[in-house]
């Protein structure tokens, strides 16, 4: 006999798995690859010291003051800055999906447990996600137009016209990335103290990075850092360099040709995977246009908590809204201190 169907086909299966987004790995707070400071609310003082001494002639008389030991001590109070995550989820738009069928029974209840275990879930990672990036790339309008007034120079002690580009195209963010932070401070303890360009050593006569030449400009950025940092063995130095670095990197190792010549240690694979330059190790953040040479302890997050980045405050609305309310707040700033062993490359 004829079949006849009236309204809208649709298909009569469905993948089990729902394909998850892949979200960035939040290597910074994981692995603490810099100083993380815990326990301010809205704001820290920070202290810097430096002790200088002069050696002179021995006498056995009384001991003058004559300034030959110099202690220095500096503090900058530095503010927190206040953001969050936060959104009504309405699950009403839900049914008539494959959602539906985890909703208790009873028309009031739309919450689907599947939405929460395969979405929902991926609001923590996302959220991880966007404070790396903001970590390492970004800056406030204010802090965008402070980078802008600086006047270029090649000469170290001033920024060059390539930062200025690079800090102008980063996004417009609520607080300051590293290299923002680098580039503009108002540090007590610069060798100019208050606002102003970062006293960050930068790199000079620098080129497009490329697999070709990722060798020679890393070699640059090593050759001009300072040797008490390079040769430190107390706190080890780290390279602070972009994602795409390592890629560049690892085609730079396996060249083909007789002009092959493995610049870079690379050891162990996956999780284990070590990368190093000289002897330095490289980690591999979202950095856009800058590398960063120094020790780590050097570049800093102020923050409230380090578990806010990972919390997630659930509610349910009122007045018997069938909708739920998430919301996410963090409180922190980054900061950089003995800047005049920062090396900066592109800065």
């Amino acid at each position: 006999m004829a079949v006849t169907f009236t309204g809208t086909k649709l298909p009569q299966s469905e993948l089990a798995e729902i394909q998850l987004e892949l979200y960035q790995d939040s290597a910074t707070f994981r692995d603490r690859v810099i100083d993380i400071q815990e326990g301010h609310k809205s704001g820290a003082d920070v202290y810097e010291s430096k002790v200088g001494v002069t050696f002179k002639a021995a006498s056995s008389g009384a001991v003058t003051a004559d300034g030959t030991i110099d202690t220095k001590v500096n503090k900058t109070a530095v503010t927190l800055g206040r953001i969050e995550v936060s959104d009504i989820i309405d699950e009403s738009t839900l049914l008539d999906t494959r959602f539906q069928k985890s909703m208790a029974a009873g028309a009031f209840n739309l919450v689907s447990s599947e939405y929460d275990n395969a979405v929902l879930q991926q609001i923590t990672p996302a959220i991880g996600e966007g404070l790396e990036n903001i970590i390492w790339d970004g800056a406030t309008t204010a802090q965008k137009a402070l980078i802008a007034g600086l006047t270029p120079n090649a000469a170290q002690g001033s920024i060059s016209a390539g930062a200025q580009t690079l800090a102008a195209a980063m996004p417009s963010n609520l607080v300051n990335s590293i290299p923002a932070t680098i580039l503009h401070n108002a540090s007590q303890a610069k060798a100019t103290p208050g606002a102003g360009v970062g006293d960050y050593i930068k790199v000079p006569s620098i080129a497009t990075v490329t697999s070709a030449t990722i060798a020679a400009e890393y070699a640059k950025m090593y050759a001009i850092a300072p040797s008490k940092v390079v040769n430190n063995k107390v706190d080890t130095p780290m390279i602070f360099a972009p994602l795409g670095d390592m890629q560049l990197i690892k085609v730079a190792n396996n060249s083909v040709g007789a002009a092959s010549n493995k610049n870079f240690l690379v050891e162990g694979a996956g999780a284990t995977e070590k990368i190093s330059y000289n002897g330095i190790e490289i980690k591999f953040v979202p950095l856009v246009g800058f590398r960063i040479l120094t020790l780590p302890k050097y570049l800093k997050i102020l923050m409230d908590l380090v578990s806010d980045a990972s919390s997630l405050e659930v509610g349910q609305v009122a007045n018997g809204a069938q909708q739920r309310w998430y919301k996410n707040v963090q409180a922190f700033t980054t900061w950089v201190t003995n800047q005049k062993y920062i090396t900066l490359y592109g800065g």
